[in-house]
C-alpha cells in the first residue's frame, strides 16, 4: 500500500492534480471503467442544489433506515473527520476501509491525474459496490452535469434549491446554474425539483432528456402536518400527522416523495421521525459553558436569508453576535445585506492558512458599505472566538457562520463535538 495512515492518503491527493477543482467525467470515468465501479445492484439517489443539499440527503438516510434498510451515503465537505464523506447505515467507515479502496483507485488510473474530491468520489462508489445496499444516496459536489458523482446513472435525482453561487464554474444567473444542476436527470427516472420558485431550465431540461418531473408545490407538498404526493405507481398518497421538521422543509419533502417513488416498501418507514433529523452546521445550537451558539454554514445570499428567518423566529433576550468568515467567491454583500438587522456585533477572522479565505480588510470594507461600525478583527477564528465568548453576557448569543471551515474550525477549537450540549441541530 502506497501510505499506512489515512493522513498521508489525503495529503498526497491534494498534489495529484494541478487545479483543486477540474469539472469532468472522462477521467473518472475512465478511472470507474478499469475499477468495473457499477451501483446497479442498488437503488441510487442523486442530490444536487445550492442550499439544503445535506438536509434532504441526512432526511433520506434516517428514513430509509427507520425501515431497516442498507443505506450508504456520500456527502461532502467534512466537518471533522474525513470518514464523514462515507456512511454505511449511518456510521462513518473506518480508516481501513478508505486506504483499501484509495489502494484499489491508484492501481487502477495508471497515470491519469485525479483531484481530492475524484479520489474521494470513487473511493464512495468502490465502497458502495462492495457494501450490499439496498440504497446509496450521492451529493453532488459542484454543478451536477460535470460533476464526478455524475458518473453513475441516478435512479432518482433531486435538486433543491437553485440560487446564484459558483458563478465562476455553473453560470452567471439561475437558468444557467439550473440546467447544469439539472445534468443529474435521466430518461424515463424521476427528476424531483424541491425549490418553490425553481428556475424554468430545471422543467426545461427534465422534458429535453425524457425525465419524469416533479414539482414542488405542484406534484407534491408538506403543509399543516400533512405530506401529499404521489407514488410509483402514480397514485395520490398522503402522510398526515407528521411533526415540524427541524431542517428546511422544502429538503424534507422532496426527499420523503423520493422515498414514494423507490421500488421499496414503505409500510414500516417511520415518516414521523423526520423532527429529529439533524445535521451538523445547520442552524446547529449548542452551548459552551453556559453560553449559547449557532453554528451555521450559510455562504450564499439565499442561505443568510433562511438564516435570518430562523433568527427572527427564534429571538434572545440580549445581543446577537457575529463571528464570520467566507471564502473569496462568496457574495459577501448579499450575505450581509441579509443578516444586518439581526446582528448587533460583528467578529470578522482571517484564516491565514486557507488560501480561499477571503482577507479580513476585505469583509470589513463590505461591513463598512452596509453602514456596521461594531466589527472588531482576529488574526484567526480562534482568536475571534476567544475574544466574542469573553464578552458575552447572560441572554447574549453567538452566531458562527460563512463557510463549512469557519464551523469546522469553532468545533475543532472545542476538541469532542460530542460533549456539546445539544439543543437541537438543524
Amino acid at each position: 500500500m502506497r501510505f499506512q495512515q489515512l493522513q498521508d492518503w489525503l495529503e498526497w491527493q491534494e498534489s495529484c492534480h494541478p487545479r483543486e477543482v477540474e469539472l469532468g467525467l472522462e477521467r473518472v470515468g475512465s478511472v470507474a471503467s478499469a475499477m468495473a465501479i457499477s451501483l446497479n445492484h442498488c437503488q441510487v439517489i442523486t442530490v444536487a442544489g445550492t442550499n439544503g443539499k445535506g438536509s434532504c440527503v441526512a432526511t433520506l438516510n434516517a428514513l430509509l433506515l427507520s425501515a431497516g434498510y442498507r443505506v450508504g451515503c456520500y456527502t461532502s465537505p467534512h466537518f471533522l473527520h474525513y470518514n464523514e464523506r462515507v456512511m454505511l447505515n449511518g456510521l462513518p467507515v473506518d480508516d481501513a476501509t478508505l486506504m483499501h479502496s484509495f489502494q484499489r483507485i491508484d492501481d487502477a488510473r495508471a497515470a491519469t491525474p485525479l483531484t481530492y474530491f475524484e479520489f474521494g468520489t470513487l473511493a464512495a462508489l468502490d465502497i458502495f459496490q462492495r457494501s450490499h445496499l439496498d440504497v446509496a444516496v450521492l451529493e453532488v459536489g459542484l454543478g451536477g452535469r460535470l460533476d464526478a458523482v455524475n458518473i453513475i446513472d441516478a435512479d432518482i435525482a433531486i435538486a433543491t434549491s437553485i440560487a446564484i453561487d459558483h458563478q465562476d464554474w455553473l453560470g452567471l444567473d439561475r437558468e444557467q446554474i439550473g440546467r447544469e444542476k439539472a445534468g443529474i436527470f435521466r430518461a424515463g427516472k424521476p427528476a424531483i425539483s424541491a425549490g418553490f420558485n425553481p428556475p424554468a431550465s430545471l422543467r426545461t431540461v427534465a422534458q429535453e432528456c425524457g425525465a419524469d418531473f416533479y414539482q414542488a408545490g405542484e406534484d407534491f407538498q408538506f403543509e399543516n402536518g400533512c405530506w401529499s404526493g404521489t407514488n410509483i405507481s402514480g397514485q395520490s398518497i398522503e402522510c398526515v400527522n407528521l411533526p415540524e421538521p427541524q431542517l428546511p422543509k422544502e429538503s424534507v419533502a422532496a426527499a420523503i416523495q423520493a422515498i414514494h417513488l423507490l421500488p421499496l416498501a414503505t409500510a414500516n418507514i417511520d415518516f414521523a421521525c423526520v423532527n429529529t433529523v439533524q445535521l451538523p452546521g445547520r442552524f446547529q445550537q449548542i452551548k459552551i459553558n453556559g453560553k449559547p451558539l449557532i453554528l451555521d454554514v450559510a455562504h450564499n445570499p439565499a442561505a443568510a436569508n433562511y438564516l435570518a428567518e430562523r433568527l427572527q423566529a427564534q429571538r434572545c433576550e440580549g445581543r446577537t453576535f457575529a463571528l464570520i468568515s467566507v471564502m473569496q467567491d462568496k457574495d459577501l454583500d448579499g450575505i450581509v445585506a441579509a443578516l444586518t438587522a439581526e446582528i448587533d456585533a460583528w467578529f470578522v477572522a482571517d484564516q491565514p492558512n486557507n488560501d480561499r479565505a477571503m482577507p479580513s480588510n476585505q469583509m470589513t470594507t463590505v461591513l463598512s458599505q452596509h453602514n456596521i461600525n461594531k466589527f472588531e478583527v482576529g488574526k484567526d477564528i480562534q482568536q475571534a472566538y476567544q475574544r466574542v465568548l469573553s464578552l458575552m453576557e447572560e441572554g447574549d448569543r453567538l452566531l458562527v457562520f460563512g463557510s463549512f471551515f469557519t464551523v469546522a474550525e469553532v468545533l475543532m477549537l472545542q476538541g469532542d463535538a460530542a460533549k456539546f450540549t445539544n439543543e437541537g441541530n438543524s
